[in-house]
């Protein structure tokens, strides 16, 4: 299993992360509502964010999704060092030209 490029730079402290477990909810007329989890167990996403990446991790990174898209990959979170099983959860990376050599990125993983 390959294992997310330590050479790019980490993402910013704006990325998002989020706890996704989810339920099943049946609405009554009454406006009653009746809800059960619809799974066992919890996972975590993030929204990974760079404002300024070098077009050298950029490339780096892209390389990584070609090679990894639909196979699961180690993320080490950056700040807390966990090693997470995960997979991109979206079919792109996103990314806007912030200057010269530089760019705005975002990708979307999840645990496995």
């Amino acid at each position: 299993m390959a294992d997310w490029p330590i050479s790019i730079q980490k993402p910013e402290f704006n990325t998002e992360e989020e706890l996704f477990k989810p339920q099943i909810r049946q609405i009554f007329d009454g406006n009653y509502v009746q809800s059960r989890p619809a799974t066992t167990r919890a996972v975590r996403r993030w929204t990974l964010k760079w404002n300024f990446m070098k077009e050298s991790d950029y490339a780096t990174l892209m390389t990584f999704f070609v090679t990894n898209q639909g196979n699961s990959f180690n993320f080490t979170h950056p700040i807390t060092g966990v090693v997470s099983i995960c997979r991109f959860s979206d079919n792109s990376i996103k990314s806007t030209w912030a200057d010269v050599g530089v760019r705005a990125v975002s990708c979307m993983i999840e645990e496995v």
